[in-house]
């Protein structure tokens, strides 16, 4: 990898069953398919984008991780997004409790991941067709999450679906995610360097 691209690792985390890997699917290989198998443990890919930042474009690349939500594997979940820039929590719009659960993963991310000047998270409603077919189904109201997001300090990315997404949309929608984790927190390989070369010892004048 070039040393001027950037290097990103970003997370997609959330209850099982709220479209994490339908997401991760589409992205990764531009499919969408009806019926997925729950992810055990991870899956990652590599992705690059080129991004606008206020010193011109920088080629980046994003490792994604996709995680399992299910319980048994949470701490399995918990040790991969360690080191994340940017964690995606996904929730569904026709279930209550994936709503309601954030909190849970909220804390899991501040316990790992400590002060949140590092990392930018960013929320996501999924599973909008269903609700544009049925509008009774909805289960989230946007504003709630809107307000979550405000009080939480959370970027709000909007509600989606990956069934309709056009590939090209989701794409831009991650660069966009990418250049607001860049403001955040600029090229991070850069200042984890500076940081251990500030934390390493100063060589001593041996005496005699």
């Amino acid at each position: 990898m070039s040393k001027d691209k950037l290097s990103y690792k970003m997370t997609l985390i959330g209850d099982t069953g709220v479209g994490k890997t339908s997401l991760f699917k589409k992205l990764v290989k531009g499919i969408f398919e009806e019926k997925t198998i729950s992810t055990i443990g991870i899956d990652k890919k590599s992705l690059n984008f080129t991004i606008n930042t206020s010193g011109g474009e920088k080629e980046t690349e994003i490792i994604l991780f996709d995680t399992a939500g299910q319980e048994k594997f949470r701490s399995i979940s918990v040790n991969y997004f360690r080191d994340s820039k940017g964690l995606i929590m996904v929730y569904d719009i026709t279930r209550y409790e994936t709503f309601a659960n954030l909190g849970e993963w909220l804390k899991d991310i501040i316990e790992n991941l400590g002060q949140r000047e590092n990392y930018l998270i960013i929320l996501l409603g999924n599973k909008l067709d269903i609700i544009e077919e049925n509008p009774e189904k909805r289960a989230v109201d946007e504003k709630d999450a809107k307000d979550y997001c405000a009080n939480n300090n959370i970027l709000w990315g909007g509600e989606c679906s990956a069934k309709d997404f056009d590939v090209d949309r989701l794409k831009s929608l991650f660069k966009e995610f990418i250049e607001e984790m860049y403001k955040k927190i600029g090229n991070a390989n850069i200042k984890q360097k500076e940081k251990i070369l500030t934390t390493m010892p100063k060589n001593k004048k041996k005496c005699c």
